[in-house]
């Protein structure tokens, strides 16, 4: 096999194609980047055994054929290779040569008898959304996915597609977040109102972060009964979906509330920084609410060390309310909202806390109260 490609375009199909390779891989064979030369240039895949990326690149492709090379060894050399076009042989006896401007390395090519084939998903259905506006939505979910093994089905994101948006879901029993991506969907006809699948929280994290920050690129994502893929320009992702029942969210969310507060994202967020970093020298690491009807949030920190107060404007619906969160999992959720401003709803000190716009339907956070006594 012999090929010559530009660094730039192997850099960046190498860059993807490690997303699948992790630090421990339950097997060797999943060490290593199947690179396959052919007349249409190369083809590069990586798997761990849950997760498969595939992506093409343009190559001159002098003698074609296939190899498995150790796929960290090989991205780690190939990032440090000057500007311009490398030159890639493989020899009988599977020795790989690169060479590029006065550099030349070796290296010694994998058994890749045994690597994976990848079995293309037949039908399904067929999901467009923008690039960016899913990589948004995926990164302002990923904090509230579950780590925890025992609920298997809570370490996944569910995706609802209904005709007129696609929703992200994730929920860890502390904390739930809501994405809505607005645009219009193509259902199979006499499908149910919406068709829903669970992706494990990791493999998306990672189709996250692969997805390009093009506003106008698109990813075609397509489902069947428990696989899924997602492609986006040369790259192929591929993946199983969790099984099982993910919990009914709408039951969790409140119905009305008795107090409701609008302000500033940037104030709110700022005063929940400086208050954290009292909390955390505290015990419980709590940040304390009081909203009063004369339209002022009054938040505070204490600790033995110190104590931070900080009083904002507020428009103000309702009751008056002392209530008291865990300033982690505050941080989580403001820090993840771009809008200007935002409400929060409340009912009682100890139930949950919706946050969401203060115009439209784009996002929406709950989190739960601590319990406090004695205020």
């Amino acid at each position: 096999m012999r090929f010559s490609v530009s660094t730039g375009d192997m850099n960046y199909a190498l860059s993807m194609c490690l997303r699948a390779v992790t630090a421990r891989p339950v097997k060797q064979i999943y060490e290593g980047v199947l690179i396959e030369a052919q007349d249409q240039g190369l083809i590069l895949t990586a798997t761990d055994g849950e997760i498969t990326v595939r992506t093409r690149i343009a190559a001159t492709v002098d003698e074609e054929g296939r190899t498995l090379l150790p796929a960290k060894l090989f991205g780690d050399l190939m990032r440090y290779q000057p500007d311009g076009d490398v030159m890639i042989s493989v020899d009988e006896r599977g020795r790989a040569q690169i060479k590029n401007r006065g550099t030349n390395s070796t290296m010694v090519s994998m058994d890749g008898d045994d690597f994976p084939d990848i079995d293309e998903i037949q039908g399904g259905t067929e999901v467009r959304l923008n690039c960016a506006r899913l990589k948004d939505a995926v990164s302002k979910v990923m904090f509230s996915v579950s780590t925890d093994e025992s609920r298997k089905i809570l370490t996944g994101v569910l995706m609802e597609v209904y005709p007129h948006e696609t929703i992200l879901v994730g929920l860890d029993g502390f904390r739930l977040a809501i994405q809505r991506i607005e645009q219009d969907n193509s259902l199979p006809e006499k499908s149910p109102e919406k068709l829903s699948s669970v992706i494990p929280g990791k493999i998306m994290n990672e189709i996250g972060r692969m997805l390009p920050d093009d506003s106008d690129a698109e990813a075609l994502l397509t489902f069947t009964a428990g696989r899924m893929t997602v492609s986006f320009g040369p790259v192929m992702v591929y993946a199983s979906l969790l099984t099982g029942e993910f919990i009914d969210y709408h039951k969790i969310l409140p119905k009305n509330w008795t107090t409701e507060i609008s302000l500033s994202r940037d104030q709110l967020s700022n005063a929940i920084d400086r208050c954290s970093l009292m909390a955390r020298e505290g015990k419980n690491n709590l940040i304390h609410f009081s909203i009063r009807s004369d339209g002022i949030l009054e938040m505070t920190a204490n600790a033995e060390r110190g104590e931070v107060v900080d009083q904002m404007e507020i428009h103000f619906e309702g009751n008056e309310l002392n209530i008291a969160f865990n300033s982690k999992y505050l941080i989580d959720v403001i820090h993840n909202i771009s809008t200007e401003r935002i409400s929060m709803c409340f009912n009682t000190n100890v139930s949950p806390c919706i946050v969401k716009p203060e115009e439209g339907r784009e996002y929406l956070f709950l989190v739960l109260p601590v319990r406090i006594f004695g205020r």
